[in-house]
């Protein structure tokens, strides 16, 4: 007799329901600390649970996956498909219906990938989020220079060129005289543009407070780009040691580095298996349409 479990997972509450083919039914309220969560899968555990079946809410599914991952056999569902099917409306009867959904075989597993592939998505991930701070960083310090009418930004290609980074740090350290800071500027730069133009936008009104924040900002740009490589480093490495042969087969191709060839391998995995089609893999990439199809309608 197949008996599953039922998980409404929320950020401080797990509600569980655990169901078998006769109807017998064991509801009850969990917390969400690991000894909790170890309770919870006693309590499974004597009661034959097989399968146990999750909303994809969040994060607050991982660390239920990762601590129960080798007792059970878990499946992780869209809420946007569980919802679609009828039930009424509490945490209880959401786990009842979760459980029901998974024994009568409603549901649809979510691509999960192995304990080595998340690790290497969290590198990713992050390399993301150092990408939008350094941004953000660039910005505030180009709004700093415009405050100080400093308008370099107009002349230069792009903020994080050599040519800006050695006119702020000149700046830093208390350089005024414009005629120094110009020769900090690309040739390239000032013949296009003009020296005298040039000139201009670097005379500006700078005062110790400026200094101090411009240093701060300029440190924290140093910081994320040393975290960023260090992030890479660790993608490269785990990606020859784990899973070496995917990892140049992607090198392989024309316009593929080795970050981009990381996060491909991060994000999809090497087991390609997985994915009944290249169109499956592209749909659950989200680079496709859905098909919704009613009386022969789309």
């Amino acid at each position: 007799m197949r008996t599953v479990s039922g998980l409404d997972v929320h950020k401080d509450s797990i509600f569980m329901c655990i169901l078998d083919e006769q109807g017998k039914k064991t509801e009850e309220k969990f917390g969400v600390t690991t000894r909790e969560i170890k309770r919870m899968a006693v309590v499974m555990h004597s009661r034959f649970v097989s399968d146990v079946c999750m909303e994809s809410t969040g994060i607050y599914w991982i660390p239920l996956w990762r601590l129960l991952e080798t007792d059970f056999k878990l499946h992780l569902v869209n809420p946007q498909f569980l919802k679609q099917l009828p039930g009424r409306k509490s945490d209880v009867k959401d786990a009842q219906w979760i459980a029901t959904a998974l024994l009568k075989e409603l549901v649809r597993d979510s691509f999960v990938p192995d304990g080595n592939i998340q690790r290497l998505r969290q590198y990713g991930r992050r390399i993301n989020e150092i990408n939008k701070d350094t941004v953000r960083c660039e910005q505030r310090i180009d709004m700093l220079l415009q405050r100080c009418n400093v308008r370099l930004s107009n002349y230069v290609s792009r903020t994080r060129s050599r040519s800006y980074r050695k006119v702020v740090d000149s700046l830093i350290r208390g350089e005024t005289s414009v005629d120094e800071l110009i020769r900090l500027i690309h040739g390239r730069t000032v013949n296009r543009h003009g020296k005298s133009a040039v000139h201009d936008a670097l005379e500006g009104c700078i005062v110790e407070s400026d200094r101090d924040l411009l240093g701060q900002y300029t440190q924290m740009l140093d910081m994320y780009q040393s975290q960023k490589q260090q992030c890479h480093e660790a993608m490269v490495q785990m990606c020859m040691n784990l899973y070496r042969e995917a990892f140049l087969f992607l090198l392989g191709i024309p316009g593929v580095k080795e970050l981009s060839a990381a996060i491909i391998i991060s994000e999809i995995g090497d087991n390609m298996e997985l994915f009944a089609t290249a169109a499956a893999l592209v749909s659950w990439a989200g680079l496709r349409p859905r098909n919704d199809e009613s009386a022969g309608k789309n």
